[in-house]
């Protein structure tokens, strides 16, 4: 069986197993897999899921170049986190901390 067999197998397996409405150690039993396995290919599925999304820019317009001259900084909101963003700002930093918080949210 090749890599990518065994990886629809088990997408297959863990369908059946959310869709069953049977324990874990009971849905391994009648299918002859150990609750190990499950387990790990469970975890092996959320984290393909929390990868795979990403952060998008929105487009920001502003009314006018004196707004942006009044500000030293620009607020950003994700969620119930505001965030105040300063010129010279690391984006890696920002952009890090905008990913964690839109996952905790």
């Amino acid at each position: 069986m090749t890599h990518t067999e065994r990886g629809q197998q088990w997408k297959a397996r863990i369908e059946a197993y959310k869709a069953s409405c049977l324990s874990a150690r009971e849905f391994c039993r009648q299918h002859s897999i150990t609750t190990r396995q499950l387990y790990y290919w469970l975890r092996k599925e959320t984290l393909k899921e929390q990868t795979g999304n990403t952060v998008q820019w929105l487009p920001v317009s502003l009314s006018s170049k004196e707004d942006i001259a009044l500000s030293d900084f620009l607020t950003v909101k994700v969620a119930p986190a505001v965030i105040e963003v300063r010129e010279g700002f690391n984006e890696g930093l920002l952009l890090h901390v905008v990913k964690v918080l839109s996952a905790l949210c």
